[in-house]
């Protein structure tokens, strides 16, 4: 029994349940949307350093790729400017043009074997190479070279998202090849695997591992390893009758093997020989100074007269410098060792070894002294694109404070002239379309009365990419100095 105070509640009218449901498939779109479209948005935009550029792993580098707009490093701002300003230039004229991709680490972490020099000095000899050949110097003006600016991180390791970045511009902006590489990685050879099967040919400046040579499409200006270290054996064997080898057993590197087995097959005859066991250090595990400081008894005992030593550069200087804890010191100790880009000085630990009675020999990638010493193997007009008197738009005058002793601003000149002289060759019109396929086929004729007119001198490719018995500087590490020119050696057979 109800009494006066109570309410009679009436049923809801049938149209409020679907209301009700209504808005909860409302609020379920809206949560949709949010997960599948927002937030990835938002970390997009968050992750996003510029168009085409990204934050991309453990070390949250920017990688990708540019015209360079955006700079990688505050010591490639100048560079960079440069060669957007050209890119832009060549937007401007309304010419036909075709871009090519410099591929290179231009984010470096702490324990990369790369320098922020030798990636400036990249960017440097590509521009040269891209601004001499705006203005004709090579083969006419048509059609024009853009630069695009691709960073794969440090050690490459974000190879695979930039390649991809560069296969969607393949039309868009008439990509036709990709220079630069510098590291015989194995993330190296899988960029260089991915850009082979999209049918883009890869010119590498710095690249030595022979290995790499059965990459269709590659082509290659730096000697290879072998030729490092025949043209090294054929230099020392004069003066020395015994050797040693020290090696980087690193199976993800393929430098250290080729070098090692290059120099034992040129070395070894029968009036030279190898004395005791080749001793082997592993770059990718810790204590490598300690490892070198256990060899040393070992070598006091053989007393070569040579100590090869096949690894990176960085690792030669921790060897250089346990050498002067050797309880021989009274041995003098010569050390030579595969290609040398060092850009300054050695520092202090190393110099610590070479003022122990030690001596470093090595070859370089390219040396400006062998341009007066031996000015006959050398095209005077790329020579004239470095150092011509009274050139305001050479590499001197455009940078001023940058050596070009270790090389690497030299053979990355070649490397992007060598892309350059395929494309002015590839078609009997210069107005006409080049494509990357056309530079392919171009590739295979780069030799002979083709060969392209480096300013490390002629290059002339065999079928594998190779450059045909190509001779190279031997350099002696100085103490308070960049390395010294001593002569121009060639492997021979």
């Amino acid at each position: 029994m109800s009494t006066g105070t109570d309410r009679i509640t009436p049923p809801k009218p049938a149209w409020w349940k679907w209301l009700w449901v209504g808005g909860a498939a409302l609020l379920g779109a809206a949560v949709v949307v949010a997960v599948t479209v927002v937030v990835p948005a938002i970390n997009q935009a968050s992750r996003t350093c510029d168009e085409g550029v990204e934050q991309r792993g453990e070390l949250s580098e920017c990688t990708g790729v540019t015209d360079g707009r955006y700079v990688f490093a505050p010591d490639l701002a100048d560079v960079q400017g440069r060669i957007r300003a050209e890119n832009d230039a060549v937007a401007a004229s309304g010419k036909p043009y075709v871009s090519v991709a410099v591929f290179l680490p231009m984010t470096l972490a702490e324990e990369d074997i790369l320098s922020p020099e030798w990636v400036r000095h990249q960017l440097q000899g590509a521009y040269l190479a891209q601004f001499r050949a705006n203005r004709g110097t090579w083969g006419g003006s048509a059609p024009m070279i853009r630069l695009l600016l691709a960073n794969p991180g440090s050690r490459l390791a974000q190879w695979e998202p930039v390649v991809a970045e560069l296969e969607r511009r393949i039309e868009p902006e008439h990509l036709v090849a990709v220079t630069g590489i510098g590291l015989s990685l194995d993330d190296a050879r899988r960029a260089m695997t991915r850009l082979s099967e999209l049918n883009v040919p890869i010119i590498g400046s710095h690249l030595a591992a022979d290995e790499l040579s059965q990459i269709p499409g590659f082509l290659r200006v730096s000697p290879t390893s072998s030729t490092y270290a025949k043209s090294a054996a054929n230099y020392i064997k004069p003066t020395a009758r015994t050797a040693m080898l020290v090696r980087d057993s690193n199976p993800g590197d393929l430098y250290p093997k080729t070098l090692a087995d290059a120099f034992t097959a040129q070395f070894a005859d029968a009036e030279h020989q190898f004395v005791g066991r080749p001793e082997l250090y592993n770059s990718t595990l810790p204590g490598v100074e300690n490892t070198f400081l256990q060899m040393m008894p070992n070598l006091c005992g053989n007393d070569p007269d040579v100590v090869y030593f096949a690894g990176r550069e960085n690792h030669l200087t921790a060897f250089i410098a346990e050498l002067a804890n050797r309880r021989c010191l009274d041995q003098p100790i010569t050390v030579l060792t595969g290609d040398l880009a060092l850009v300054e000085a050695p520092d202090a630990a190393m110099r610590r070894g070479l003022e122990a009675n030690v001596t470093v020999l090595a070859p370089g990638l390219a040396h400006p002294q062998a341009w007066s010493t031996t000015p006959e193997q050398f095209n005077g007009g790329s020579v004239a694109g470095f150092e011509e008197p009274g050139c305001t738009e050479c590499f001197r005058a455009m940078f001023p404070d940058d050596r070009l002793d270790d090389g690497v601003a030299i053979l990355a000149h070649d490397a992007m002239l060598s892309a350059v002289w395929a494309i002015r060759h590839s078609v009997a019109n210069p107005g006409s379309k080049v494509t990357a396929k056309d530079v392919l086929q171009v590739r295979n004729r780069l030799h002979g009365e083709l060969a392209v007119p480096g300013a490390s001198g002629d290059i002339s490719f065999d079928e594998r990419g190779d450059p045909v018995n190509k001779a190279v500087p031997i350099l002696r590490v100085r103490v308070d100095d960049t390395p010294e020119f001593l002569a121009l050696a060639a492997p021979g057979e």
